[in-house]
């Protein structure tokens, strides 16, 4: 075997390993890509129920304006939930407004 076979075979060799990294580069920006993708659709998701909760709330919270005989156990029990839903968007810090 001369010099020129094992060049080539050395050269052979690092193409392939190239190949290799170029193949688990791809993985990783799909992988990435559609990570960025369910991402946003969850947070669109969240956007959607957090709506949908406050708006559940400022109708009981209308509710129990309006009646003339809110019980202590009731009021307490909304107090209760406002504050629950208030230390879950408590969890992560409102973007700053400009």
């Amino acid at each position: 075997m001369g010099i020129f076979d094992k060049d080539v075979h050395i050269h052979i060799h690092v193409h392939s390993n190239e190949e290799i990294i170029l193949k688990k580069l791809n993985q990783i920006i799909m992988e990435q890509s559609e990570l960025a993708a369910q991402l946003t659709a969850l947070q669109t998701q969240t956007e959607k129920a957090k709506a949908e909760i406050l708006a559940k709330i400022a109708d009981l919270e209308g509710a129990l304006d309006a009646a003339d005989d809110v019980t202590p156990e009731v009021q307490a029990a909304f107090d209760a939930l406002k504050a629950s839903v208030q230390g879950v968007d408590d969890i992560v810090a409102d973007a700053p407004t400009t």
